[in-house]
């Protein structure tokens, strides 16, 4: 075999193969007498026609020659790739093809891009400053008080920012019903996302007032809907009701409801230790974002078209499962024409490419850092998540801390946990050379000798809803396979390594490859587990007209 190659855009190989000429022969020979076996010629017996006599009676010599060239094609390619030491990272393309007097062919091949890395050493980002001010603590605080709220009934004036409004209304396009009347539509002002005109209209009236007004919108708006852009469309509202909020006082008893604590103090407490937590992981991924930024704006990598396409799959997969999770079947949308699948995917193109170029960046600065994780380190984190083993007679909990190690020590677990330590390795390496040794975060959240003494508690305590599974009965938990399938009657996502647990209403629930499935929340807590700070903040940011959609929201981050 005669072999050239040309590296091409797009991170193509092009391989340039030419068949030695007797082994392209023997392949010809080889077709001919496999055909051979089974013709039937007039004169001779089945199979043992001559050579020649089965060469004419098919057409030639070029007719086996297609056969033959299908079969060596296959060989010559494998042995190409592992001349050359390639790893395609996408399929082949047989681009040129010529059979006579010699096999010779084309094939280009996606290969994993080469990469002019900027110069990572020379970037500094500042740290970012997570202290929390008495008025981060209070914003918080207004805004649970805001959620325990009642509404009443007002009337004599008109509505205001924060009050709650009942709303009939119709819009119209000349003459012409631009869409169905709207019947009760219940908002609250400031908080709804309202268009600024139809607000400003509404806090005109008082309840049992109808009013009519025309809003022109531009064509190049867009904040407004397609379907209305470059429209005068004609609107007449109804304040069927008007209400406001009575806000409940801050005592140890409402401190109780909100965050399970004694007194305010202890919310107080309890908010500030969140927020802070908060702060310091959003500082950090802050700081990292800026790191790979400024890498990237001085890096060159060639992406291939094959792995880009790979990477927008893999973000329209998990779409499609955040559609499934909230009942919405993605082929019958795409069927009545709700979604155009190609259009889709070419929304998701940036934002694929982007991931794709951040992540072959870090791989690159991990190849150059030697970052790698021995079984050793796994073997130590696995003993730091576990925990010490329970002291004193308590059988059950010796068998559960056995079993967690046991699960925790499979192969898919010890996969999970050396990959975790392989990024925060990583990573760490990163900030710390561009903040010199200041880390990513200032003044930043670490956990406390009471709240670690409390997590090992919570590892450790016995409960009857923590029961171990043994003979398939009593099972309220199941290790997780690398997949995003939910075992039934185990809707409880864990990650062992950060010890995390995800209920179904989690934002970043449909992302989440789970390490451990739990039966309900219950059983994750008495497991050491704890639920992610992003649910918390999600459903307070929510407020209370959109408390029932935080199941709704799709996020993409990890805790």
């Amino acid at each position: 075999m005669k072999l050239t190659t040309e590296r091409k855009p797009g991170s193509i190989l092009e391989l340039n193969i030419t068949a030695d000429d007797a082994e392209y022969q023997k392949a010809i020979d080889d077709a001919i007498s496999r055909q051979s076996r089974n013709v039937q010629i007039p004169g001779f017996r089945k199979g043992k026609a001559p050579r020649h006599m089965v060469e004419r009676f098919y057409g030639g010599r070029e007719v086996f020659a297609q056969d033959a060239a299908e079969k060596l094609m296959d060989k010559l390619y494998r042995e190409a790739l592992e001349q050359e030491e390639v790893n395609p990272v996408g399929d082949p393309e047989l681009t040129s093809m010529e059979l006579d007097p010699s096999l010779v062919f084309v094939v280009a091949v996606p290969v994993y891009p080469e990469i002019e890395l900027g110069d990572y050493t020379a970037v500094r980002v500042d740290p970012v400053d997570a202290a929390v001010t008495d008025e981060d603590v209070e914003e918080v605080i207004t805004r649970l008080i805001r959620q325990q709220g009642t509404w009443k009934d007002v009337e004599g004036r008109k509505p205001i920012e924060g009050d709650q409004v009942t709303i009939d209304y119709t819009v119209h396009e000349g003459e012409e019903e631009f869409q169905e009347p709207v019947e009760d539509a219940v908002w609250v002002i400031g908080e709804t996302n309202l268009l600024e005109q139809l607000k400003e209209r509404i806090e005109e009236l008082e309840p049992g007032e109808t009013g009519e007004f025309e809003i022109f919108f531009e064509e190049d708006d867009e904040s407004a809907d397609p379907s209305v852009r470059g429209k005068q469309l004609k609107y007449n509202v109804t304040l069927k009701g008007l209400k406001e909020r009575e806000l409940p006082e801050l005592t140890d008893e409402l401190a109780k409801e909100i965050g399970d604590v004694e007194t305010v103090a202890a919310l107080r407490e309890q908010i500030f230790e969140e927020i802070h937590q908060g702060k310091t992981g959003d500082g950090r991924n802050e700081v990292l974002n800026k790191i790979v930024e400024a890498v990237g704006a001085d890096t060159t990598i060639d992406l291939p078209e094959a792995m880009i396409e790979e990477e927008i799959e893999h973000q329209l997969s998990h779409r499609k499962q955040d559609l499934q999770r909230q009942g919405i079947n993605w082929d019958q949308m795409v069927s009545a024409g709700i979604i155009n699948e190609e259009t889709f995917k070419a929304e998701l193109r940036p934002d694929a490419t982007q991931r794709l170029t951040n992540t072959l960046i870090l791989q690159e600065i991990a190849r150059r850092e030697n970052i790698e994780i021995s079984d050793e380190d796994v073997d130590a984190e696995i003993e730091k998540i576990a925990g010490p083993m329970p002291e004193g007679d308590d059988a059950e909990a010796v068998e559960r801390a056995n079993r967690m190690r046991e699960v925790y020590n499979g192969d898919y677990f010890r996969n999970v946990l050396k990959n975790d330590l392989y990024e925060r390795t990583l990573t760490d390496r990163i900030i710390d050379i561009a903040t010199e040794g200041q880390g990513a975060v200032l003044n930043g959240w670490v956990p406390t000798e009471s709240s670690e003494e409390s997590e090992a508690a919570s590892e450790t305590k016995p409960t009857k809803s923590s029961k171990m599974p043994q003979d398939g009965e009593g099972v309220d938990w199941v290790p997780g396979d690398g997949g995003y399938d939910i075992p039934d009657g185990f809707p409880i996502k864990g990650n062992a390594s950060s010890k995390i647990y995800h209920p179904e209403e989690s934002p970043n629930y449909s992302t989440t490859i789970a390490e451990i499935y739990f039966a309900n929340g219950e059983v994750a807590e008495a497991h050491g587990y704890r639920l992610p700070k992003t649910l918390e903040k999600a459903a307070a940011e929510a407020g209370e007209a959109a408390a029932d959609a935080v199941a709704d929201l799709i996020k993409g981050d990890d805790n």
